[in-house]
């Protein structure tokens, strides 16, 4: 009985999350990207076995990734390197074509 009034608790507090650290961003992100971010950060951790922690760590990773992101130039660009699977491939694609030139001149 009381797991299940965890599990169903969870969904909300991450809703509560959500609203305080758009509020929080506000002047930084847009609300779209607080709650991508959030939600990135839940998802791995929805079908936790004990969810009584659950919203204390997606607060602690969601306030990490939205500190590099107010930090970043273009905040967007850490949404979007999640978003396709490809974070830092132009330095990586530069790195192999460096290598590369350098076996074949050798």
């Amino acid at each position: 009985m009381g797991a299940n009034t965890a599990e169903a608790a969870v969904p909300d507090a991450i809703q509560a999350l959500t609203d305080r650290l758009t509020t929080s961003y506000a002047d930084l992100l847009t609300p779209v990207i607080v709650r991508d971010v959030v939600q990135d950060c839940y998802q791995p951790l929805s079908d936790a076995r004990i969810p009584t922690y659950v919203p204390i760590l997606v607060e602690h990773s969601s306030r990490t990734k939205l500190r590099r992101l107010t930090r970043r130039p273009d905040p967007t660009v850490l949404v979007r390197e999640h978003a396709d699977g490809a974070r830092g491939h132009s330095i990586t694609r530069a790195c192999r074509r460096i290598r590369t030139a350098l076996t074949r001149s050798a």
